[in-house]
């Protein structure tokens, strides 16, 4: 990512305020998928071996884990900090609290939300927001780091239907669909890869543009107009990118539409820089084709699991 601070940054270009707000909805609406009278997360999750309750812990704020504070840290200190092993750092919080009752699990995520309000709310959303600090797979701003935590946020919501969580809202899958379109253009600026990718679902849908001088995100309509792109509803969408479902049986089951073959190989150069990222190999060795298109979508996707550790 660029230092000059003329270049586009995508989302992290928002008003704090606004986008705030947009963060702290999209938590309002995890919140109410959580706390729903019909969701029981003692019981299993989409996610093998984990309950609802173990999908949540990761997301919440405790002692031994708090994210956010990670991030400003090093903004503070020009983007340097080391990142821990996102996997590793995963299963060990997950141990840690393995006894936490689901009230206590609750009550983290709420704790969560609380600290990201009184950052929003404070001169260092003003300050910050646009300078990089460390992530899994490179400086990103803090603004977009943020909001990407609105990705993992409508995945495992999503994650949650097994235990009886109601459908989460489209506000919440725009978000993370929001998240997954402005990390992936800033690691496009990143890595040198000029583009422009969209993803259109039928409430409306995102776009980025990528070039020397940083990345745009902005809303896109209901269609791929032209170019590399990806259509259909948010929840499939989403899942498709978190590797939830079979990209190729989407496409033929015209649940998905993709447009731009080729262009979708552009993104091999990011994953190609991103050591250890899952399915980096089959995307490296992809042609253009459902193959390459399948582990294209699903690579971005991973990169977003891995943003904030």
């Amino acid at each position: 990512m660029s230092a000059d601070p003329q270049d586009s940054r995508g989302l992290a270009d928002t008003p704090p305020e606004v986008l705030g707000r947009e963060v702290l909805a999209a938590w309002d609406a995890f919140l109410a998928v959580v706390t729903d009278p019909a969701t029981d997360l003692e019981r299993p999750s989409r996610l093998p071996g984990w309950s609802g309750r173990d999908t949540c812990v990761h997301l919440g704020s405790w002692p031994d884990s708090a994210v956010l504070e990670g991030v400003l840290a090093s903004a503070r200190a020009g983007g340097a900090g080391e990142v821990p092993h996102p996997d590793r750092t995963n299963a060990a919080l997950l141990e840690a609290h393995r006894d936490a009752t689901v009230d206590d699990v609750v009550g983290s995520l709420r704790e969560a939300r609380a600290r990201l309000a009184d950052f929003f709310a404070s001169p260092e959303a003003v300050e910050l927001g646009r300078l990089p600090s460390r992530s899994a797979v490179g400086p990103l701003p803090v603004l977009s780091l943020v909001h990407a935590g609105c990705y993992e946020l409508a995945v495992h919501a999503l994650d949650l239907a097994p235990c009886g969580a109601p459908p989460p809202s489209p506000v919440l899958l725009q978000r993370g669909l929001a998240a997954l379109v402005d990390v992936t253009g800033g690691l496009a600026a990143s890595r040198g890869v000029a583009m422009t990718l969209t993803a259109a679902t039928p409430d409306g849908g995102w776009r980025f543009t990528s070039g020397p001088d940083g990345w745009t995100t902005t809303l896109a309509g209901t269609a791929v107009a032209g170019g590399t792109g990806v259509q259909g509803p948010a929840d499939v969408l989403l899942d498709a990118s978190a590797g939830r479902v079979n990209v190729a049986q989407l496409v033929l089951g015209k649940r998905m539409h993709v447009h731009d073959l080729g262009g979708w190989m552009r993104l091999a150069p990011l994953v190609d820089s991103v050591p250890g990222l899952p399915g980096g190999p089959a995307l490296r060795a992809a042609v253009a084709g459902l193959s390459g298109v399948g582990a294209g979508v699903q690579a971005v996707g991973r990169v977003l699991g891995r943003l904030r550790r």
